[in-house]
């Protein structure tokens, strides 16, 4: 499974998520009292930032499982006849149901997880390979490509993704100020596409420093692993800029908050997604912290 994409994989699996796209809108979600006072309705420290690293899925984009499919359990339920998932299942094997790959995904995925307990607390999957093994099992064509598509097609079903009121903008503004652009995400190969469907443009050319894109998938751990914000913080230094100089945006006071906190990042929580949300007050790690600022739109992060 390390075969790369083409350059013609790539635009024919971006126009595939354009024409999959349906316009998902925030739902913006109470916060508990006591966390009102951190919202900010300018900008917040990010004004004084030397660099901005974000997260992705309910951070620039709306999620309809507020994370990537991986680790969401929103999206397509399944069992409806004209449900995407149903379709896909069908596409697959007339005889299969939606229900049918997502048990089939959850489990292959527990299995790799507990595979890998022994090696780290945040072990993550190459979704290509777990849906190559369901293509090889039913003797169809278990190539790169054929594994890559399916791959796609299931998260386009369980996880339909729009860009975030402002995300484009937002991300122009901070670079045309001289911010240095970053993301830290839970990924998996499709993720860079979703820039490319919907900004028309990899995120290297939107203008995130190509050493400061930092995917779970590459790093084989996913957040809140010290080894993704760490990786963060030491290519930033090595280009002069601190930890503390530098803030991070995210939805989840777990994965996010406490993963950037660790590293040293200024925390800037996003709550402009109650899909996407994650306060985590049932986790003692995440309850004992508090980010610097809380924005309910990406452009407060510019100023906008």
């Amino acid at each position: 499974m390390d075969e790369e994409m083409d350059e013609a994989e790539r635009r024919r699996l971006a126009a595939l998520i354009r024409e999959s796209a349906v316009p998902l809108e925030p739902e913006v979600p109470p916060l508990p009292p006591d966390w009102e006072a951190l919202l900010v309705a300018g900008p917040p420290q990010a004004a004084e930032s030397r660099a901005v690293l974000f997260d992705v899925y309910g951070t620039l984009f709306c999620s309809a499982a507020g994370d990537i499919g991986l680790a969401g359990d929103g999206g397509d339920p399944g069992g409806k006849a004209d449900s995407p998932l149903e379709a896909l299942a069908r596409r697959c094997d007339p005889r299969l149901t939606g229900n049918d790959l997502r048990s089939f995904f959850r489990r292959k995925v527990s299995e790799i997880h507990r595979s890998f307990s022994a090696e780290t607390a945040w072990p993550e999957v190459r979704v290509e390979a777990i849906w190559a093994d369901f293509l090889r099992g039913r003797g169809l064509d278990a190539g790169g490509e054929a594994s890559r598509e399916l791959a796609l097609r299931y998260e386009l079903a369980v996880n339909p993704v729009w860009p975030m009121p402002g995300a484009a903008e937002t991300i122009a503004a901070l670079r045309d100020s001289g911010r240095v652009l970053g993301l830290i995400s839970n990924a998996q190969f499709f993720t860079p596409l979703l820039f490319e469907a919907f900004f028309d443009a990899p995120p290297e050319k939107l203008g995130f420093d190509p050493e400061l894109i930092i995917w779970s998938f590459v790093m084989g751990e996913a957040k809140p692993s010290p080894r993704l914000f760490d990786a963060a913080a030491r290519r930033l230094a090595s280009r002069g800029i601190a930890a503390a100089e530098s803030s991070f945006l995210g939805n989840d006071m777990f994965s996010d908050m406490y993963g950037a906190a660790r590293a040293g990042f200024q925390c800037v929580l996003f709550a402009g997604d109650g899909r996407s949300l994650r306060l985590r007050q049932d986790n003692p790690l995440a309850r004992a912290l508090r980010p610097s600022r809380i924005i309910r739109s990406l452009g407060d992060m510019a100023g906008g």
